[in-house]
């Protein structure tokens, strides 16, 4: 991934922000010019340094984990346009500010019926905070069991994480308060998030 200097994100505690409020990735593997390609929302455990999640057996990403691998996990963070009207000093050009984390890991295949359904039992309570009361029922422990006959888990152990905060980390500070200003006020108003991100990462830099 390229990541300019100005762009790189010292903070892994943000990194690992964006991948909670956003574990839909962006899953990538296999050798050559043909990847395999899919979407999967994944937990992050920091405590065994791994994600965790699984695909549908009909998927045939999963197949490719089956040999040693280096697999790609994508998460796309808060995103939105940055206008050049909204800049104190001129002139500048029209972009766009995001925040990804690339995350390099191993990924281990998990079948074995009972390990299954506790991933899957724990995926969805950690998703679904209200779902507790059905979640003790027969009805959803025999839906849970019957689901785990058609799914691949896996725990990915993680390599390395790259993050890549284009953030106007290199403009100037005044700039950038005024782009973040801008942005708490304009629709929709989940652009906040972005506008959060930015002013963390300007708390963390050297004023101009």
């Amino acid at each position: 991934m390229y990541r300019p200097q100005h762009f790189r994100s010292k903070s892994y505690k943000r990194s690992m922000q964006v991948i909670e409020q956003n574990p839909l990735a962006t899953v990538i593997t296999g050798p050559g010019e043909d990847p395999e390609i899919a979407m999967t929302p994944v937990l992050m455990n920091q405590e065994e340094h791994q994600l965790e999640g699984h695909f549908a057996l009909q998927n045939n990403i999963w197949h490719k984990f089956q040999k040693s691998n280096t697999t790609t996990f994508l998460f796309q963070g808060p995103h939105g346009y940055i206008s050049p009207a909204w800049y104190v000093t001129k002139p500048h050009l029209p972009t766009w500010n995001y925040a990804v984390v690339e995350v390099k890991a191993e990924v281990f295949l998990i079948n074995a019926q009972e390990t299954v359904v506790t991933l899957l039992d724990k995926l969805t309570r950690h998703f679904d905070r209200n779902f507790s009361h059905y979640a003790e029922s027969e009805e959803y422990a025999e839906l849970i069991k019957k689901a785990a006959e058609g799914v691949m888990c896996f725990h990915a152990k993680i390599i390395n994480i790259d993050s890549k905060f284009k953030l106007s980390q290199n403009k100037e500070s005044s700039d950038i308060e005024k782009l973040i200003a801008t942005l708490r006020k304009s629709e929709p108003k989940t652009i906040d998030s972005l506008a959060d991100l930015m002013q963390a990462e300007l708390n963390d830099q050297p004023k101009k």
